[in-house]
């Protein structure tokens, strides 16, 4: 009997429970996915006796490339899991529309760590995005002292946790969001925005940044200012009793600029901001998407911590390649960026 006819010796291998997870950590993730296959292709051996290897989940990791398309297509061809993808579109809603068409040079990073209060979810940490020659950047921060933590651009400033800010200080709201008996009719009727009382004559400013689609009077709704946002959102202020000067169709706004003062033109029974919201040209209620209190300034130490964390976010983002997109696996320890309960002598 020759030797390549002769019976091969067969191979049993065991790994110990107390081992297999070190080992997992140990090797490449490469080899370890070779080795599993090897375990399910074996159900007859005596290796299918041990128990599977399973690779632990990262506590924290990246994603990076360059945007091609849209960015939400270019996110999900990525295989970036869905909640990375919904807290990307929600910290830079009505500022950033992830369905805009790609140009040159548009890129994204994101950095992501473990939710202490979800296990499963993931959340962002910090974000860069270059869209259409702009720069959108993004870091989550707990300020010293507080156990709540928002989101901030790079220079300290809050974003809003939802897409809008409320476009004035008002008295109270007169008239809710939803059916209705309309107080001029006395007919049930359909009411699409918010009526928010104030004295006339009362600033209201954009709610979000944005373009002018229609400044004129509208049947109704009196002296109208309608704004255009991205991903599909409009924004309406009726009522009016004055526009403010330059306000022109297709002129850019930014959030909080002057946009008239409360009146009570067209179908009203006082001094009111009618304020409405429209996703696709369907209303949604207001109040479920603006932010009605703000979070107080960083004080002079709060900012301090807050620059050391964004300079070194600042050196993380810079170091992910954007040239292939990337999914990193950054660490399974403890100890992570901006957590609120920090050992002595961490960032914050």
């Amino acid at each position: 009997m020759n030797a390549s006819s002769a019976t091969q010796p067969t191979l049993e291998v065991t790994v110990p429970a107390a081992q297999r997870i070190e080992w997992a950590e140990q090797v490449p993730a490469g080899i370890a996915s070779r080795f599993n296959g090897l375990v399910s292709k074996t159900r007859n051996s005596q290796l299918s006796d041990a128990a599977p290897l399973v690779m632990p989940e990262a506590d924290s990791g990246s994603y990076a490339g360059r945007i091609e398309g849209t960015l939400r297509d270019t996110l999900v061809r990525a295989s970036v899991p869905v909640d990375i993808q919904k807290q990307t579109a929600r910290i830079f809603a009505t500022r950033l529309d992830l369905a805009a068409p790609a140009q040159e040079g548009d890129t994204y990073r994101v950095l992501y760590e473990r939710d202490d209060a979800t296990i499963q979810r993931k959340r962002v940490t910090a974000v860069e995005l270059r869209s259409g020659g702009e720069v959108y950047r993004a870091v989550w921060f707990i300020a010293p002292g507080r156990t709540d933590g928002d989101y901030y651009s790079f220079d300290g400033q809050r974003l809003a946790a939802e897409p809008f800010s409320m476009p004035l200080d008002y008295v109270r709201v007169s008239s809710p969001f939803g059916y209705r008996i309309h107080p001029v009719k006395g007919k049930p009727h359909m009411h699409t925005g918010v009526d928010f009382a104030a004295p006339k004559g009362t600033p209201v400013g954009a709610a979000a940044s944005g373009a002018v689609q229609f400044v004129g009077t509208s049947h109704g709704y009196g002296k109208t200012v309608v704004l255009s946002h991205p991903q599909g959102y409009t924004t309406h202020y009726a009522h009016l009793s004055a526009f403010a000067r330059e306000l022109r169709v297709g002129a850019p706004v930014t959030e909080g600029q002057p946009l008239g003062a409360v009146g009570n033109t067209g179908t009203a029974t006082g001094a009111h901001l009618h304020f409405e919201v429209r996703l696709n040209n369907q209303p949604v209620d207001p109040l479920t998407l603006t932010s009605r209190a703000g979070a107080s300034p960083l004080t002079a130490s709060q900012r301090v911590a807050f620059d050391r964390v964004t300079g070194v976010v600042r050196e993380q983002l810079a170091a992910l390649p954007v040239d292939t997109p990337t999914a990193r696996m950054a660490s399974n320890a403890e100890g992570t960026l901006n957590r609120p309960a920090n050992p002595e002598g961490s960032l914050v």
